[in-house]
């Protein structure tokens, strides 16, 4: 749906059509007082219930004072309420470790999306327009991004709880907007440093766009019905990936995703992971659906474990090791086990009474007999770690691989004791106990975990 055309007025969408939200819903412009939001808020201006706010970023000293208060009288002209923000850009990007460019844009969201909850706005409107859309596109070609990517801006996405972002203005050139401006009389204010090729979209915009033009002067209305078209491709694959997991459910066999085409495969694996994966990714998990093992393993990022078990396949979370839940104590000091839910060590003898209590407390309990001259340096426990080995029968062996831990599932194996010293692995509860630490034994170890 578009709103009456008017001479000279550019095609713009619905906004409220375009969210889904009936008419009279409340909305925001976000107005940073540049050509393109100056249009955006001109063009809007008969929408009841309507809002403008400036977000001050704490950058560009005295031109930004002038974006705000040219904002401010351009409200105050058209009779639509206005809103002064600040936030303190820089200061984010240092706190966060992001760019100045990412810091100030996640802030920026954040602050209007809190003043919209305050005052019961769901829809914010932004001024992205077709150039946008363009230089958007070739950022993600640049990247190597496949369909999702080169979709480029949506016209609307979700900014915070019942709030949304539309962009009414992605179908609409530049220079339509600007014509639109001269038309009507309307002045606005140049960011300076829209002008400085300090970034990759700068230099799109102020170099490869003007050649672009020269090959195709409508490149950018080109680029919008590009990203329209594959926006609703992405959004046919999408929901053949849903209706896949709706009747799979998120265990899915590897024979069914074997079967699949690898765009939906793909579209798949993004729904169930928690982090879309990379190309790479994609190629390991590929590999290890396609491989003959009945139970397999795959680390991603992010603390992500998949796991082939029984033909399908599972996402969980890796558990991380937990060093501060384990501790080597004495048998005159167990009255701290309390606070070690998941395993201890015990040196020296325990008496009935001791032994009959930790046995309650703890699913598993084993012990070891060591040679304190063995030893080297102090004893210490500690969960296990990626790589570790213990010397046994004249061999490294893998601690996690060890085939006398199989009875006890991978979560506990994890979070076990393990006896060590400044040399490494002492000894494995119902493990082995590193070769030569057992002659003349005089030292005996109590391991209880759960």
């Amino acid at each position: 749906m578009t709103m009456k055309k008017q001479a000279s007025t550019p095609d713009v969408l619905d906004p409220l059509s375009a969210a889904g939200y009936p008419v009279g819903t409340p909305m925001a412009v976000a107005l940073s007082g540049g050509a393109d939001s100056v249009a955006l808020l001109h063009l809007m201006r008969a929408y009841p219930g309507l809002i403008a706010v400036h977000v001050h970023h704490g950058i560009r000293a005295d031109e930004a004072d002038r974006d705000a208060d040219f904002c401010r009288a351009l409200c105050s002209k058209l009779q639509i309420p206005f809103y002064l923000l600040h936030i303190d850009a820089p200061a984010v990007a240092k706190q966060t470790n992001e760019s100045l460019e990412t810091a100030a844009r996640e802030a920026r969201y954040g602050v209007i999306s809190a003043l919209m909850r305050e005052k019961g706005i769901p829809v914010l409107l932004t001024a992205h327009h077709a150039d946008d859309q363009l230089e958007t596109m070739l950022q993600h070609l640049l990247r190597g991004s496949g369909t999702r990517g080169l979709c480029g801006i949506p016209v609307c996405r979700p900014l915070g709880e019942g709030q949304v972002v539309v962009r009414p203005l992605l179908g609409v050139s530049k220079e339509s907007l600007l014509s639109y401006l001269h038309g009507q009389g309307l002045p606005f204010v140049t960011d300076s440093t829209n002008d400085e090729l300090c970034c990759q979209r700068n230099f799109l915009r102020l170099r490869v766009l003007p050649l672009l033009r020269e090959l195709q002067p409508n490149a950018p209305l080109m680029a919008a019905r590009c990203a329209e078209a594959l926006t609703g491709d992405e959004q046919y694959l999408d929901r053949l990936a849903a209706d896949f997991l709706a009747a799979e459910g998120n265990t899915p066999t590897r024979q069914a995703l074997l079967s699949l085409p690898r765009p939906v495969l793909v579209r798949v694996l993004r729904r169930l992971l928690p982090e879309p994966p990379t190309a790479r990714h994609v190629e390991a998990i590929c590999a290890l659906l396609s491989g003959t093992r009945q139970s397999a393993r795959l680390s991603l990022p992010q603390g992500t474990l998949l796991q082939l078990r029984r033909g399908r396949l599972l996402v969980a979370k890796k558990e991380a090791p937990l060093t501060a839940t384990v501790a080597l104590l004495s048998a005159h000091s167990l009255d701290t086990a309390a606070d070690l839910p998941n395993g201890l060590a015990v040196l020296g003898a325990l008496s009935k009474a001791q032994e009959a209590a930790l046995t309650a407390r703890y699913a598993y309990h084993t012990t070891a007999h060591v040679a304190q001259s063995a030893l080297v340096g102090a004893l210490y426990v500690r969960t296990r770690e990626a790589g570790d080995v213990i010397l046994s029968g004249r061999m490294h062996k893998t601690v996690r691989r060890l085939g006398s831990l199989s009875h006890l599932a991978p979560t506990v194996r994890a979070r076990m004791p393990l006896l060590c010293d400044e040399e490494g692995i002492v000894a494995v509860p119902f493990g082995p106990t590193r070769d030569g630490a057992t002659k003349n034994a005089d030292l005996t170890v109590y391991f209880y975990f759960n």
